[in-house]
């Protein structure tokens, strides 16, 4: 890593530090939202990564997103970063403020013959939150200004806000003719990154608290069966960081990262489902508290794995890529993919 990027890394952590308090949490998930948490983002422009505000976006984008995993910012920066990744891709111009992007399976919108855009768009993540969604229609992509819409609130198992946003005859403030392809790859990558840094978190917390409760007049860590348990955590945690790596390292590069991200995806949400159960095996009924910090990841981490597409979505993607290429190209792609 450039010392420029852990810079980066290195002040957004201590930024996101002050948000993971389980107390502001709680407010954010009762439905409060407090001003100083998109101040403190927009302080540092984290949200202008795709808006020029980086001479290496998607590098710098990959350190941010995992840190929003691992501190679970909360707040519609990893919806603005991938939004305007998809921007960017389409040829359009930046739109400033806080960004989401919807779901191609949870998009209902036409466009009338006027230019005006009608319909719905469902599971929003952080609709009520932000100012501008970039959504689907018609295989083109579509600018829509939040203020427009009518909000039916709702929020996921995470408990963040996951909204229903009604468009009539709403004027975009921007199309592009076509450039919805990106979105959901895009959706996937910032999902994983989230994920794996997220894990991360989990392990460092769940080993921590191996080492200091005791039980049989020892801590738990000692016995070989919570060992083993935290040795498969450690291994979940380190490939679902190095998939997520070697999908942004590929769009960095410039290449098509349709392998990359999928397998990202796929390694990611298996990660999830482990990480999640041997932390909460570890840490017992604690960990399900309301004062614990672990349920705050684990829930999240069980809404993320299954948006912008889960483990078997992405899976049947990356079977159809392989399988267009060949049994003789198998391997070739395989290693030089990895």
């Amino acid at each position: 890593m450039s010392e420029t990027r852990t810079i980066l890394e290195d002040s957004a952590a201590k930024l996101f530090a002050a948000f993971e308090e389980p107390a502001l949490l709680r407010r954010v998930e009762a439905g409060e939202w407090p001003p100083e948490i998109w101040q403190g983002i927009a302080g540092l422009g984290l949200e202008q990564i795709f808006a020029g505000a980086s001479d290496d976006p998607w590098r710098d984008a990959a350190v941010i997103l995992k840190a929003c995993g691992r501190q679970i910012v909360p707040a519609p920066l990893a919806e603005t970063l991938a939004a305007g990744a998809v921007l960017a891709a389409a040829g359009l111009e930046p739109v400033d403020g806080a960004l989401t992007l919807a779901m191609p399976a949870a998009a209902a919108l036409a466009i009338g013959d006027d230019g005006r855009v009608s319909g719905r768009l469902s599971r929003l993540a952080w609709g009520r939150r932000a100012g501008h969604v970039v959504a689907p229609v018609d295989g083109a992509l579509v600018v829509l200004p939040v203020a427009a819409a009518r909000i039916e609130e709702d929020r996921s198992v995470g408990r963040e806000p996951r909204d229903t946003l009604v468009f009539e005859h709403t004027a975009a403030v921007a199309t592009a003719a076509s450039g919805d392809g990106p979105l959901m790859q895009f959706g996937a990558l910032a999902r994983s990154a989230q994920m794996a840094g997220a894990i991360e978190a989990i392990l460092a917390m769940t080993v921590q608290y191996a080492r200091e409760r005791s039980q049989f007049g020892k801590p738990i860590g000692s016995f070989q069966a919570i060992q083993h348990q935290l040795a498969v955590l450690a291994g979940h945690s380190a490939a679902a960081s190095r998939a997520v790596d070697a999908a942004f390292e590929r769009v960095a590069e410039g290449g098509d990262a349709g392998f990359e991200a999928a397998v990202a995806k796929i390694r990611t949400g298996e990660a999830a489902g482990a990480a999640a159960s041997i932390a909460h095996q570890t840490h017992g009924a604690i960990g399900f508290t309301d004062e614990h910090r672990l349920h705050y990841f684990t829930r999240r981490l069980w809404s993320w794995r299954s948006e912008f597409g889960g483990e078997g979505f992405w899976s049947a993607r990356l079977g159809a890529r392989i399988a267009a290429y060949g049994a003789e190209q198998f391997w070739p792609i395989v290693t030089a993919a990895g």
